[in-house]
């Protein structure tokens, strides 16, 4: 039987004691020890393939990495779990031995790994003779593997795989997630019962309407007042990264709710913020190390400092607390190990903005690499717009920072033509491949309709948000103009809104035009001169067989024009050529009959979309 290549699964037995290298418990720091096997399965791991033959060891139950304790090159140093960042301790070389065994000669120290004792429980350390047979180990293939009983394997010398080029990743990365529409939810406004059963019930609706993905706000205990420090409701005021608020359900209808939306193709991703806890979090008394201090002394639980202006959450140190990032990234890992969920939406990521961030851009590199070798399609959207942090480690990020803004100005002004420019300052500003996401409403918003000028100006926003580049996000309660008049934080959403039916059918019908079309999806965008006034803005969507035009009018006026991709529109232009069918979706409230392209009449707060086989 051949040794198992990169990336397999098998286990290591000790060749003197035949026991089995494992891990002592699920999280990072837990030592690592010699045990039996039980009931005929082994303690498994992965061989994941690093750099010119040197090897990360994963194990398998909790996807960390085998390690020696505090990086440290001393003979009898203990081997534990961490999670996988890369460094020179976790790398590991197999050595074959004479005897047809293998060693493990760590990369950082030069010893090899062996057990301290022969018994079950037996610490694993650093020795200095790889003759000792203590340090020598066979590949056992685990039973699910084998075709009969658990067999050792005699070691042979294990190639490297070829390394992956990491900068050639961008546009698959752009197919993949560029097909994104994700739906916002707050679950204690989401019903009348502000739990997450009531989500669960209403899936299908939700994917009804064209959505891939679901991002759940915090889900977690929220902080209580504690000692002197206050506490508001917030639920980015994390009180328990681990548990799910006894208000929104028990841990079993949070798992219904993920099985049932993966039943119904929808991915789920949890907002989580990784900044700052609640003052009653456990963390604040037994590990007061990882906080920032006032005082700077890290043992003084009470100069712990708040984060930002924000009195009732204390300020994490990602800066000189290396285990915090550790601490945060197995919390991650296991949320996505447990639960099986799809991402996670990382709250105030680049705040404050460069260089005095809170969380490093080391720190968000390493935290997304590992939990993309959990899940290379994990989702992970930053609330920012750095371009320093764009696709290491975030798929997606907010333009809530400059285009959110100017398309509600233009709503406001009725004057778009700076749509395009804004638009373009923030692709060019970012690499290749990377996506925003364009959000209308949000968390930190109350003011709904009033926003856009009212539910007309509110839906040629939406047309825009839609059919540009990016991914669209809309906040639960949109699709029917809930309008909560300033009070988002805990107003239930308004489901029987007098708008609820025009904008019920408008948004079905916008969602599944996106859904139905790679070009508005992942289609190149060409902004058109249109003519026809301030408040007119067109584009193009374009993708190997189809393309559309798109057109908005964001004032009270009607307008008309002429769309060309050229600067003269006097001159023969391709969107003369015709074939266009129109498939605007419903809900204008001054909506007029619409000519062909390149031909564009629109009525008062009016758009258009048309598509063609190309």
């Amino acid at each position: 039987m051949p040794v198992p290549a990169d990336g397999a699964v098998f286990a290591l037995k000790n060749t003197a004691t035949g026991l089995y290298l494992n891990t002592t418990a699920i999280y990072a720091g837990a030592e690592v020890v010699l045990t039996a096997s039980s009931n005929g399965s082994v303690p498994s791991w992965i061989l994941q393939d690093c750099q010119s033959g040197r090897y990360l060891l994963n194990a398998i139950d909790t996807t960390m990495c085998l390690n020696v304790a505090y990086e440290s090159k001393a003979e009898g140093a203990s081997l534990q779990q961490w999670s996988c960042n890369g460094g020179a301790s976790e790398m590991w070389t197999l050595v074959p031995t004479s005897n047809g065994a293998l060693t493990l000669v760590n990369q950082n120290s030069g010893l090899v790994a062996g057990a301290a004792g022969s018994t079950s429980g037996s610490a694993v350390i650093q020795m200095a003779s790889a003759n000792d047979p203590l340090a020598q180990w066979q590949v056992v293939l685990p039973n699910s593997l084998a075709n009969s009983s658990t067999t050792a394997t005699t070691a042979t010398t294990i190639a490297p795989a070829e390394i992956a080029n990491i900068n050639s990743s961008s546009k698959a990365h752009a197919a993949t997630f560029g097909d994104e529409m994700i739906y916002n939810i707050y679950a204690p406004i989401f019903s009348s019962t502000g739990n997450l059963a009531a989500i669960s019930h209403d899936l299908s609706r939700i994917a009804g309407l064209g959505f891939s993905t679901i991002l759940l706000m915090p889900i977690h205990p929220i902080g209580v007042p504690f000692e002197n420090h206050p506490a508001c409701g917030s639920p980015y005021a994390v009180a328990d990264y681990y548990a799910i608020d006894p208000a929104l359900g028990q841990p079993s209808d949070f798992a219904t709710l993920v099985n049932q939306a993966h039943a119904l193709g929808l991915s789920i991703i949890m907002d989580v913020v990784l900044n700052h806890t609640a003052w009653n979090h456990s963390l604040v008394v037994q590990h007061p190390e990882y906080y920032v201090h006032a005082d700077g002394i890290k043992n003084n639980s009470s100069s712990t400092s708040q984060a930002f202006n924000f009195d009732d959450v204390a300020q994490l140190d990602f800066k000189s607390s290396p285990a915090v990032q550790k601490y945060m990234l197995t919390m991650l890992v296991w949320w996505m190990r447990n639960y099986n969920v799809d991402g996670f939406r990382f709250d105030t990521a680049d705040n404050p903005y460069g260089k005095d961030r809170m969380i490093p851009a080391a720190t968000w590199a390493f935290i997304g690499s590992n939990l993309k070798a959990v899940n290379p399609k994990a989702i992970l959207l930053g609330e920012c717009c750095n371009p320093e942090l764009s696709l290491s480690p975030f798929n997606m990020d907010y333009a809530n920072y400059s285009l959110q803004p100017a398309v509600a100005s233009a709503t406001k002004t009725q004057d778009a033509s700076n749509l395009p420019k804004v638009f373009s300052q923030l692709q060019s500003a970012h690499p290749i491949g990377m996506l925003h996401t364009s959000i209308m409403q949000n968390w930190d918003m109350d003011l709904d309709l009033k926003m856009y000028g009212g539910p007309d100006g509110t839906l040629c926003a939406a047309v825009f948000n839609f059919t540009i580049e990016g991914v669209p996000m809309l906040f639960a309660g949109e699709e029917v103009g809930n309008d909560r008049g300033g009070y988002n934080t805990h107003t239930p959403v308004n489901w029987g809104s007098s708008l609820a039916n025009r904008f019920s059918a408008f948004y079905k019908s916008l969602g599944t035009l996106r859904r139905s079309h790679e070009a508005l999806r992942r289609g190149n965008m060409t902004w058109l001169i249109a003519g026809g006034g301030a408040g007119l803005v067109a584009f193009t969507r374009r993708r190997e067989s189809e393309e559309f035009l798109i057109a908005v009018n964001f004032s009270a006026s009607p307008v008309g024009g002429s769309a060309s991709t050229k600067k003269s529109l006097f001159k023969k232009d391709k969107l003369s050529t015709g074939g266009w069918t129109e498939v605007t979706p419903p809900g204008a409230a001054h909506a007029i009959p619409h000519p062909a392209p390149p031909a564009i009449k629109l009525g008062p707060w009016d758009f258009a979309i048309f598509c063609r086989a190309i």
